[in-house]
Parts: C-alpha cells; structure tokens; sequence
C-alpha cells in the first residue's frame, strides 16, 4: 500500500505577462464535475481587470498540479485513474478555482478585453486617462504598460498530493467562503475508515452527539467526525496514547490498528449511543463530560461488567463527575513540574492526562462494584489471594513493562490488571498458571482485547 502524503500547497505571486500566466489557460484542465464551465461576459471581464490593476481584486487562483497528485496515488485506484486521465491528455494542472479569472487574464494580455475607461493614477503622481482609443492592452500608453509590467500580480495557489475527494471539497469550501478544516482533510481520504467514520457519525448524532454538538455547522464542518474517531482511537488504545492530530491521522491508514478495529470500536460506541439516548437530559452538554462517561462504560464493558440500574449508575456518575470537576487537588504532575487537577486534564486528550483522569474515574468505580455495577461473569477475575501469588510469582515485577509493583498497589486494577496469559475469551482458565498482574495501559495496548459484552 502506497503511503499517502497529506495534501499541502504553494502561494505564488506571478506577474500578469508572466509565460506561467499568458499560458496557464491552455495547461490547465476544466473538470465540470466540480467546476463550471460558465464564461463571464464582457461586462464581467472588464470589471474584473479594471479591479486587479487598480489593486481592488485580490483574490487568488486555484490550481492542483496533476503529476504530483498521480505521484501521491496508489496505482490501480480511482484517485489513480482520475489524475491519469489528465496526464494523457497533457494538461499540468486542474482549475479548482479561478476559471474565468484565468481566461480573462489570457485574454486581456490578446487584446480581446478592454479595461473601463477613466483616470488612472500611477505610484509616479502621474494621471492616465483611457478612453475607446487606448483601452486595449496593444493600445495602452507605454508608461501604463510598464506599470502594469511592474507593479500587477496575481496569486496562484497550487495544490500538490491532493486526491479526487480533496479537489470537491476544496472547490466546495472556496466558494462557501471556508478553509478546509483537519477533519474535513481526513475525510477526504478514501479509505473504509473514512467511511466508517462518518457512518458513525450519522447512527449516532441523534441518539448521543446532538447532545454536545447541537448546531448544524459543527455537523458540517466535522466536528463530530473527529469526536468519533477520538472514540475509535481510545477503544484501541485506552489512554495509553494520545488523541490529538498526528493520532487521528494515522487512524486513516489502512494498516493503522485503529482502522481495523472498527468491528469492535462500532460494537461499543453503539452501545455506549443507546445508553446516552436512554438515560440523559438537557444536563449533559460538555463533550469533555461524555468522553469521561465514554471511558467509564468502555471500562466496565472491558471488565466483563454490566449495569444493573442505567439511571441510577447515570445519576451517581454525574454527581461524581461534578465533584472532580470541582476538586482544586492535584491529580498528576507533569514533566515540567506543573500540578494538575481533574478539571484541567480534562482540557487536553494527551495521553498523560487521559490516563489520570481514566485512573480517578476508575478509582471512583469501585464504590459502586456490587452494588449498581456487577461482575457479568465471576469465574473471569483473580480474587486478592490469586492477585498476591501472581505478584509472589513475578517477585513483584511486571511482566510486560518490568516495572515494580508495590506490594500495596496488588489490588488495584487503576494500576495493575490480573491478565490471563490465553485470553479468557479464547478459553483461558482463571489459574495461577494462566494469569499474570501486569500494568493496566500495558495490558489495554495487548492485541487480543476482549469481545463486547452487552
């Protein structure tokens, strides 16, 4: 599979006689399937060169250069096919943008377009006026000429490793007045995970994301795509990685873990939407809030759990949850020394406060284990005693990452996990023999993660 470049472009300022712009018409293909081939009239042109010498016309001219895209496309694919098509026909580059600005540059430098008539004052103090006599490019005084020669530009932006889908959009969101936001990038990349994502997206907007994502540009612009594949990472992942830009983007590889674990990720996202649909209000408006909710349901699913009373597990949580966020005591430290609470780690979806935010939240978890929270399956899990040989038997090192286990921390599963070595959903028996108490991110980033269990 061929590595994708992400898609990035060039500003360049050109004269107005430059040979790339007196010959950027014939170079550049017109695709009609996004770009319209409707010609500005006589009216329209005159306007728009009167307007770019006067320095009143800023606006640039779009271009994607084909032999760059087709370099940055797998072959044998669509976005392969499509670019190749243009390559044959020799054309540099496609019109995303600036069609007719292209054609009425050409034309004016022909003499095809005049420019309107009146005063025209140069950087010299100098007044010249244009009438019907001289108001064609061949036509116009010397020292005008030589103005525009040296002193008129257009901008051209030109866009290279740009797919098929990245071109629509970019045409798309030019004319809506918008720049292309990180998520609408991705989404342009046409891999399965893309679609799985925004598929995600349509299941559960009405059922869960409506709640802290209401407005209908956040749902255009993606927003709620990026939520969702913030949710895909972390059930891969847990909070042993991060969930920010360079995390996201290569969840849209087609050999990124993320991408195929989609089976799974879509399983307990689901079910996670059905319970936000049943047991939330207006209450619950802050993402941050959900996500928090998310790693408590995707940890009691992990740990074969299941919740007896949804409304009232809904209620404890928040209550909790309104009480971490209120705490002014510190939760971690970081690198640089810095003291964090619960409600600043929530800030930020770096691993390090990801996990200590996983680690209060699964810490407050216990006080209702057996009471609204109980095991689904019993034979699953190394009680304290199993839980003290296994740590006997490692003396008290981890076996995954060698770290020392305190003695005093042997039963905490924030920290530790008591994993079975063949997987109890292979079959593996809770015995000494089968078990190991190893780190609990170290054991999350294992490959054979458990099923969902409803």
């Amino acid at each position: 599979m061929k590595t994708r470049k992400p898609m990035v472009y060039n500003n360049v300022d050109h004269k107005l006689t430059s040979p790339f712009i007196r010959d950027l018409k014939n170079r550049t293909a017109l695709d009609l399937a996004f770009q319209s081939e409707e010609r500005w009239d006589d009216n329209q042109k005159t306007k728009f060169i009167s307007s770019l010498v006067t320095g009143m016309a800023p606006s640039k001219i779009v271009i994607a250069n084909i032999k760059e895209c087709l370099n940055n496309s797998e072959p044998g694919s669509h976005d392969y096919d499509y670019f190749n098509k243009w390559f044959k026909l020799a054309y540099a580059d496609i019109s995303i943008d600036g069609n007719n600005r292209t054609i009425t540059i050409r034309e004016y430098m022909d003499g095809l377009v005049s420019i309107r008539h009146g005063d025209y004052l140069l950087p010299n103090g100098k007044v010249v006026q244009i009438d019907s006599t001289n108001d064609i490019w061949p036509k116009h005084p010397k020292e005008f000429i030589d103005f525009i020669n040296d002193n008129i530009s257009v901008t051209v932006s030109q866009y290279v490793n740009a797919s098929r889908a990245d071109l629509t959009l970019l045409f798309l969101n030019i004319n809506d007045g918008m720049a292309l936001n990180s998520q609408e990038k991705r989404n342009a990349i046409l891999v399965p995970f893309s679609k799985w994502v925004r598929d995600k997206t349509e299941e559960t907007y009405n059922s869960m994301l409506i709640k802290v994502f209401p407005t209908d540009k956040q749902k255009i612009r993606r927003v709620i795509d990026e939520y969702i594949v913030g949710m895909a990472i972390y059930t891969t992942y847990g909070s042993s990685v991060s969930i920010q830009a360079a995390e996201k983007n290569k969840a849209y590889e087609d050999d990124s873990t993320v991408s195929q674990q989609t089976k799974r990720s879509g399983e307990i996202i689901l079910s996670f939407a059905d319970f936000v649909k049943r047991n939330t209000g207006d209450e619950l408006k802050n993402s941050s809030t959900l996500f928090n909710l998310f790693m408590a349901y995707n940890h009691i699913l992990d740990n074969k759990y299941v919740i007896q009373n949804e409304s009232k597990f809904y209620n404890w949580f928040i209550a909790k949850e309104n009480k971490r966020i209120g705490s002014t005591n510190p939760i971690m430290t970081t690198k640089g020394g810095e003291s964090r609470t619960y409600a600043s780690c929530n800030n930020t979806m770096s691993s390090p406060e990801l996990t200590a935010r996983y680690e209060y939240i699964v810490k407050d978890l216990n006080e209702v284990i057996g009471d609204i929270v109980f095991l689904k399956d019993e034979n699953r899990l190394f009680n304290k005693t199993e839980r003290y040989q296994l740590w006997e038997n490692q003396k008290g090192i981890c076996t995954e990452t060698n770290k020392i286990i305190p003695e005093s921390e042997i039963n905490d599963d924030s920290k530790w996990a008591a994993d079975h070595i063949l997987p109890f959903s292979k079959g593996g028996k809770t015995v000494i023999e089968n078990g190991q108490l190893i780190d609990k991110m170290a054991n999350l980033k294992k490959s054979n993660k458990l099923e969902v269990v409803a």
